[in-house]
């Protein structure tokens, strides 16, 4: 079988496995269609200009979104694999982990909330996990080309993520950078 129809087979095996995760969390096809026809009875209250720069921004995010948390489970297969189970305390650095307690903290203060999620990763900062990989990098070299290479990338969506979750708007010159960046990180690392 060739690479690319292993990959191609594989990819569908994660989509499989994604949309039966979802499915137990009573997330379906359904669902996200309801909450979708439920976003657009408001779509009338916005100005157009407004309403399409947020459709414009959501997909950017969408796949700002992905990147990230394929990034957070490549951290976690990678040291999982090497470190074992254990690897956040042996593995992260303590100033992330700190942070990480803090916004652990403020969600028990705040139970009216739903908690992100059961997993430490999961509350980190996306500069954090270019910071996790830098400090194991010993069990990243072989697959990152270098330090520079990882930080300038993630810097780079950083910068442009935190322009979206700000409700600003990327021009084209931008979202076209996040594209290549991401396809740089996903082609890298997966």
């Amino acid at each position: 079988m060739s690479k690319d129809v292993k990959s191609f087979v594989f990819k569908a095996m994660l989509a499989e496995q994604d949309l039966t995760d979802l499915s137990k969390k009573g997330i379906g096809v359904k669902n996200l269609k309801e909450i979708e026809e439920t976003l657009h009875v408001i779509e009338d209250d916005f100005s157009g200009v407004i309403w399409y720069s947020a459709n414009k921004m959501s997909s950017i995010y969408k796949a700002l979104f992905c990147v990230e948390n394929t990034i957070r489970g490549f951290i976690v297969d990678r040291l999982s694999e090497r470190k074992g189970t254990d690897w956040w305390e042996t593995c992260v650095p303590s100033k992330i982990k700190t942070e990480v307690d803090k916004l652990k903290s403020d969600e028990i203060k705040n139970r009216y909330m739903s908690p992100r999620s059961n997993n430490n990763i999961d509350y980190t900062l996306l500069g954090n996990l270019s910071q996790i990989i830098t400090f194991n990098w010993d069990d990243f070299s072989d697959i990152i080309p270098n330090q520079a290479w990882l930080n300038s990338r993630v810097g780079d969506l950083e910068r442009c993520r935190n322009v979206i979750m700000h409700t600003g708007t990327l021009d084209d010159y931008d979202v076209d950078r996040i594209e290549i960046i991401i396809r740089d990180i996903i082609r890298q690392i997966t």
